[in-house]
C-alpha cells in the first residue's frame, strides 16, 4: 500500500491514507470491524493514478450494497456540490439549516449602504444578533474557500454597518468547502464566524447538519431531471420532502414510481 499513489480532484499527487477512508467511514456511522472489511474490499482494486473521485465511487457503492442506511452521510460532502451549478439552492439550504437552529432567516436581500446597495444572500437574527451571511458554494471538487471571499464580504457589512436601522452583528461567511489558512487566519484575528467543511472544530457543517437532520435533497439517488423539479418546488432538503409519495408526485411533478423510490430513501436521513 506504500507504493499506491492517488489523484486528488485539483491534480496533486498524494500516497493513498487508508486513515483518511476510514476516518469517512466512521464519520458516517459505520462500526470499526465494518469500516476495516471495507478497506479490504477496496484495497485490492487501487493502483498507481487512481483518483480520489473512482475511490469514492467504489467505496459509496459498497456502503449502498452493505449498509444503505447511512449512504446520505458518507456522500454528504459531494452531495452539496450537487446542489449546484448555481448557489441560489445553497442559499436556501444554509437558510433552513439556520432555521433548524434557532435563527430567522431571510434570504436574498436587497439592502442599501452608504455607497452602494448590496443583495445579501441571507440575513440571520437570533435574540440580539443579526447577521450578514454570504454563502460562498463551489461545486469544483477540492476547491477552498480563499482570502479575497472574507475581504470582500467584511467590505460589505463595512458599507451596511452605518446605514441599517438595525446594525448587523457581524457578517458570516458560510461555505460548502474547507477554508484556506489564511480565511481561518483573518477571521480568527477580526472574530469572524465562519462556517464550512471540517470548520469549526466540533461545530462545522457537516456537524450541523449531522445533528439537525437538516440534510440536503441531494443525498437521495434520483435522475438529474427528479432533482431539477424538486428544487424547483424549493424542496432543497430531505425534510422538505412529503412522507407521502402521492403528494409528492402531484406537487412536483415526479412520477408515482419515482415518488415511492425518493420518500423510501428518504427515510433513512430523517
Amino acid at each position: 500500500m506504500k507504493d499506491i499513489w492517488v489523484v486528488k480532484e485539483n491534480g496533486e499527487q498524494e500516497k493513498f491514507s487508508p486513515r483518511k477512508v476510514k476516518r469517512a467511514l466512521r464519520r458516517s456511522g459505520l462500526g470499526v470491524k465494518t469500516s476495516q472489511e471495507m478497506l479490504k474490499v477496496l484495497e485490492p482494486k487501487l493502483y498507481n493514478g487512481i483518483t480520489t473521485k473512482k475511490i469514492y465511487q467504489i467505496v459509496y457503492r459498497l456502503v449502498k450494497e452493505r449498509k444503505p442506511e447511512v449512504t446520505h452521510k458518507y456522500n454528504l460532502k459531494r452531495a452539496l456540490q450537487d446542489l449546484g451549478p448555481a448557489g441560489y439552492h445553497f442559499e436556501d439550504f444554509v437558510a433552513k439549516l439556520l432555521d433548524s437552529r434557532g435563527y430567522k432567516t431571510e434570504v436574498r436581500q436587497h439592502i442599501g449602504g452608504r455607497c452602494t446597495s448590496h443583495e445579501i444572500d441571507a440575513v440571520a437574527t437570533k435574540g440580539k444578533d443579526k447577521y450578514m451571511v454570504e454563502c460562498k458554494f463551489h461545486n469544483e471538487p477540492g476547491t477552498r474557500c480563499r482570502i479575497q471571499s472574507i475581504l470582500y464580504v467584511y467590505s460589505r457589512f463595512l458599507d451596511l454597518e452605518k446605514s441599517v436601522p438595525r446594525k448587523f452583528t457581524k457578517p458570516w461567511l458560510i461555505t460548502n468547502t474547507k477554508f484556506s489558512t489564511d480565511v481561518v487566519t483573518y477571521a480568527e484575528c477580526m472574530d469572524l464566524p465562519l462556517l464550512g467543511w471540517h470548520y469549526p472544530f466540533k461545530q462545522s457543517l457537516e456537524v450541523l447538519i449531522d445533528r439537525t437532520k437538516c440534510y440536503p435533497v441531494t443525498v437521495i439517488d434520483m435522475s438529474r431531471n427528479s432533482l431539477k423539479n424538486l428544487l424547483k418546488r424549493r424542496m432543497v432538503t430531505v425534510q422538505d420532502i412529503p412522507e407521502s409519495p402521492h403528494r409528492l408526485s402531484d406537487f412536483t411533478g415526479v412520477s408515482l414510481g419515482t415518488a415511492k423510490k425518493i420518500v423510501k430513501k428518504a427515510e433513512y436521513a430523517r
